[in-house]
C-alpha cells in the first residue's frame, strides 16, 4: 500500500466478525464512535505497507477452505487497497481482490509477529484500555496462585485435553476429581478483559508497606503463539483510604510501570481457589 497517511477508513471483516475503523482528524475511532488503542491501527497500517511477498502459493485450491478475511483501506471513497486473507499453517496469505494468484507474505523484520492478529476482524482487538484477549483455543497455560495457598496451574494440549498440576509440589492432579465443565468456563475467560485507568499513585511502590497486605493473587497465563501475562491482583483502598473497594481492584502488568484499576467482575472468576474446579 502506497502513502498509508491517506488512509481515513478501515474495514475488516470476516464470517465471524466485521470491524469498521474511521480516522476523524489523527484519532482513530470505532464505527466513528469510539476511540481505538492507535498501537494496533499503526501497526495495521504499517504492516499492509510492508508486506513481502515471499512466493506464490502453489495451493491455489485450498484457499476456499477455512474462512478468508477482507480487508480494505480507503481515502474518502477511494480504495487505496483492497485484498483478502488467511493463515495457513506456518504461512500468512494475501490475494488482492479481482486477482487469481495467492501470495505467501511475511514483514522483514518481524519473523515472530503474528499476521494474523494484526489482521484481525474483531472489534476488541481495536478498543482502547484492553488488557489482555486471548480465546479459550490460544491459551496453552493458565496458573493461579491466592494468598497463604499452593499456586495450581492448568494446560490445555493440542487436543484440547486438560491437566491440571502443582507446581510447587511437583505434582499432578488425576482427571476424575477434576469438573472439566468449571476448567473450561476458567479459559473462556481471558476474552476482552479490560482496565478502567491507571492510578495516581502509579509509582507507588507495591511489595511494601501496606501494598503487601493488600496482595491476592497471582495470574499467569501463555498463549500457543508464546504471549505471555502475569497480572499481580492487590485490593483496592475504598473511599479516602478507608476499607477496600467493592467493585475494583489493582492489577500490575507484566512490565507496566504502575498499577492498572481493573473492575473487580472480570479477576474474581480469574481468582477462585482449585476447589472450585473439582468435582462434587
Amino acid at each position: 500500500m502506497q502513502d498509508p497517511a491517506k488512509t481515513d477508513r478501515i474495514i475488516l471483516s470476516d464470517f465471524y466478525d466485521s470491524t469498521l475503523l474511521v480516522r476523524e482528524g489523527e484519532t482513530w475511532f470505532i464505527r466513528g464512535e469510539e476511540k481505538v488503542n492507535p498501537v494496533t491501527v499503526e501497526n495495521l497500517l504499517y504492516a499492509a505497507e510492508r508486506l513481502q511477498i515471499n512466493s506464490i502459493y502453489p495451493e491455489a485450491g485450498e484457499w476456499n477452505d477455512g474462512t478468508e478475511r477482507s480487508v480494505r483501506f480507503y481515502s474518502g471513497d477511494k480504495a487505496i487497497l483492497s485484498i483478502e486473507v488467511k493463515s495457513r499453517g506456518d504461512h500468512f496469505l494475501v490475494r488482492p481482490l479481482g486477482v487469481d494468484r495467492i501470495f505467501s507474505v511475511s514483514l522483514p523484520g518481524y519473523a515472530g509477529l503474528d499476521l494474523d492478529r494484526v489482521f484481525s476482524s474483531a472489534v476488541n482487538h481495536y478498543r482502547e484500555h484492553l488488557l489482555l484477549d486471548l480465546l479459550p483455543s490460544d491459551i496453552l497455560h493458565i496458573e493461579v496462585e491466592r494468598r497463604d495457598e499452593t499456586p495450581f496451574r492448568f494446560s490445555m494440549d493440542d487436543q484440547g485435553e486438560i491437566r491440571c498440576t502443582l507446581p510447587g509440589l511437583d505434582s499432578t492432579l488425576a482427571s476424575e476429581i477434576l469438573d472439566d465443565l468449571s476448567i473450561r468456563l476458567l479459559f473462556s475467560y481471558f476474552t476482552s478483559i479490560r482496565y478502567e485507568g491507571e492510578t495516581e499513585d502509579a509509582q507507588v511502590d507495591l511489595k511494601g508497606g501496606s501494598w503487601e497486605e493488600g496482595w491476592l493473587a497471582r495470574l499467569y497465563v501463555e498463549s500457543r503463539q508464546g504471549e505471555k501475562h502475569t497480572l499481580q491482583v492487590y485490593s483496592l483502598p475504598g473511599e479516602e483510604g478507608e476499607g477496600i473497594h467493592m467493585f475494583l481492584a489493582l492489577v500490575v502488568h507484566n512490565d507496566h510501570p504502575g498499577p492498572l484499576v481493573v473492575n473487580y467482575i472480570y479477576l474474581d472468576v480469574l481468582m477462585r481457589d482449585l476447589s472450585h474446579y473439582c468435582a462434587r
